[in-house]
């Protein structure tokens, strides 16, 4: 990744993570092991950009205002995206068309836009639970033979064995726990871009249902 260094105003590389090379034509499983390069990438691109700030979260960081008073400050995250398929993959969940397409809800997939009965609505995504799935199936995945327990880890929870970067902001992934509570959606983009197909058509009753979430 090519970086700006604010002091000396040259740009450097910054060494993120190395892709394998996958050879499709030739490899077994060779797109699902892309897919789980490419997540790995993006969540060591986000921990590089976060880290300091992440720690700050937890720590308070020391801020100049411009009167020259020096503050303590904890940094907190919001993130607006264009489409679930993105607020998906920054959170290592599986995207539609799993069992469960609701990011921030255990809500099926089948019961999308469905009205849910009184005292029956769906429970909210578990974030510990959830994170340390993700935890255990990334370990499992250097170990040889563990290919079967791992896709039923995934398949059973909607998830990716790629442990999110952003579960290391205080607030997300300890208490109040809102991993799966801090996104926007770009709603018109979403509605002027994929209304006209049906599987958007979904997508748009899995973005209603986070937003009641929200609201």
């Amino acid at each position: 990744m090519r970086v700006m260094n604010i002091v000396s105003k040259a740009p450097e590389w910054v060494v993120v993570a190395y892709m394998p090379q996958v050879r499709s034509r030739y490899e077994a499983m060779s797109q699902s092991k892309a897919a789980e390069a490419r997540a790995e990438i993006l969540q060591r691109t986000i921990a590089l950009v976060f880290r300091d700030v992440m720690l700050a979260s937890h720590f308070g960081a020391e801020m100049t205002l411009p009167d020259g008073v020096v503050v303590n400050i904890s940094p907190r995250l919001i993130l607006y995206v264009s489409d679930q398929p993105e607020e998906r993959d920054v959170v290592c969940l599986k995207r539609h068309g799993s069992a469960y397409d609701c990011t921030p809800c255990m809500a099926r997939s089948t019961s999308s836009g469905v009205r849910p009965s009184r005292g029956n609505s769906p429970k909210e995504r578990n974030v510990l639970k959830t994170v340390k799935l993700q935890l255990k199936g990334a370990r499992m995945r250097g170990i040889r033979g563990n290919g079967v327990v791992i896709n039923a880890i995934e398949t059973a929870n909607s998830i990716h064995c790629v442990v999110p970067a952003l579960a290391g902001w205080a607030g997300l992934g300890s208490c109040p726990l809102l991993l799966y509570q801090i996104f926007g959606f770009d709603r018109l983009h979403v509605r002027c871009t994929f209304l006209s197909s049906f599987d958007s058509f979904l997508l748009l009753l899995a973005c209603d249902c986070a937003r009641r979430h929200f609201d």
